[in-house]
């Protein structure tokens, strides 16, 4: 398989499990619950090393306006979201490889270096913890046009769902009993490699009781975004 394939079918295959277990109403997620681990000081310094990715805070389009949420109340504004400073690990893809595994994400493309790794992993950070917030409309500002014209497409489709905007459609396909997983992973979770190829790369981070999540993200005009609602486990 095209290690390009592998990008598309991960990020699919992380959006249809999300999508499923909303529409199921079952338990916290799996894959959304993550620690963090590692050893060392490769500090990403969240947004305050990358503040293009801090830009939900300005330049929002329809994006900023708040939704109104399933409680009925106003959900959160974009600009109501402010990044928190996060420490990650590093130090690289390779202790992640498997022998004899899988190891299309640990070797895909090529290491990234510090600078680029805290950007994407900004991007990454900022996501979860809008989302742990439940301020749908700031999440919405970091994910990859791609799975954005997904969540279109569906709602399209879904004559349930009012509020067809990102922001909308993104609270209707959490479920709320993740809520208290959604917030640990955004607490917890440690990147240590950014494995880029062009535009598309894949994140690796670890997850709670030492699970090891490849988030694949895209580069949009010089901006990390998130290209899934979730990790998917490696091996």
């Amino acid at each position: 398989m095209r290690e390009g394939s592998k990008t598309l079918l991960v990020a699919l295959a992380a959006l249809l499990i999300a999508v499923g277990l909303a529409a199921c109403g079952g338990g916290d997620s799996s894959s959304s619950t993550t620690t963090g681990a590692g050893q060392g000081q490769a500090e990403s310094k969240s947004s305050q090393e990358a503040p293009k990715q801090s830009s939900a805070k300005s330049d929002k389009g329809k994006s900023d306006s708040g939704s109104e949420g399933q409680s009925g109340t106003p959900s959160p504004s974009a600009s109501d979201f402010t990044p928190k400073p996060h420490s990650d690990s590093g130090g690289g893809s390779a202790p992640y490889k498997v022998k004899g595994g899988d190891n299309s994400v640990q070797e895909f493309g090529d290491e990234a270096g510090s600078s680029e790794l805290a950007a994407a992993a900004a991007a990454l950070h900022n996501f979860l913890d809008a989302r742990a917030e439940g301020n749908w409309a700031a999440a919405c500002e970091y994910m990859s046009k791609t799975i954005i014209e997904s969540f279109e497409k569906l709602a399209a489709k879904a004559k349930t769902i009012a509020d067809k905007s990102c922001a909308g459609i993104l609270e209707k396909l959490t479920n709320p009993a993740a809520k208290g997983s959604m917030r640990t992973e955004a607490a917890q979770a440690d990147v240590h490699s950014l494995r880029t190829e062009g535009e598309q790369a894949f994140l690796i981070y670890t997850a709670l009781g030492g699970t090891v999540l490849a988030m694949p993200v895209a580069n949009e005009g010089g901006d990390w975004k998130v290209a899934s609602l979730a990790g998917s486990p490696l091996n």
